[in-house]
């Protein structure tokens, strides 16, 4: 008898207080991540907990990105991708309730830009965790050398 149970990733993140530098230490994996937690919503060595989802996002993406474009052989470098993502918060309610974004992507590699956006998305863990909850829009740009 065949099962058609899926099997769900887990993912296990420790977080420490650290009272005296207003920081939050999550390990998971061995590695150790910074967040403030600042009351005063600051901190000059850390990401603040919005931040760090806006950043995360950021990241899924990159992870999409090199997807897309390794299964059509090409390789992205450094200085072919830049991504820019921003966060609004409303204090009222607390809430995170936008998120913007713009990638652009070096134009020595041919792609449309719209269905490129549509496998980023579609792919994305973090994007499909966050779309019901926060508005997210971006677009993705060509730029030339």
């Amino acid at each position: 008898m065949e099962s058609n149970e899926v099997k769900l990733q887990e993912f296990l993140i420790e977080t420490q207080f650290k009272a005296d530098k207003t920081l939050a230490l999550n390990k998971g994996r061995e590695i150790i991540t910074t967040v403030s937690v600042s009351p005063t919503g600051s901190h000059p060595a850390a990401h603040s907990p919005v931040e760090t989802i806006i950043g995360a996002l950021g990241a899924c993406f990159l992870i999409n990105l090199q997807r897309y474009f390794n299964e059509k052989q090409k390789k992205l470098t450094d200085s072919d991708v830049h991504m820019e993502l921003k966060g609004y918060r409303d204090p009222s309610i607390p809430k995170l309730v936008k998120i913007t974004y713009v990638v652009e992507i070096n134009d020595k590699f041919e792609f449309d830009p719209e269905t490129l956006k549509e496998f980023m998305e579609k792919q994305s863990t973090t994007y499909r965790t966050l779309e019901n909850c926060v508005e997210i829009s971006g677009e993705i740009k060509k730029f030339s050398n």
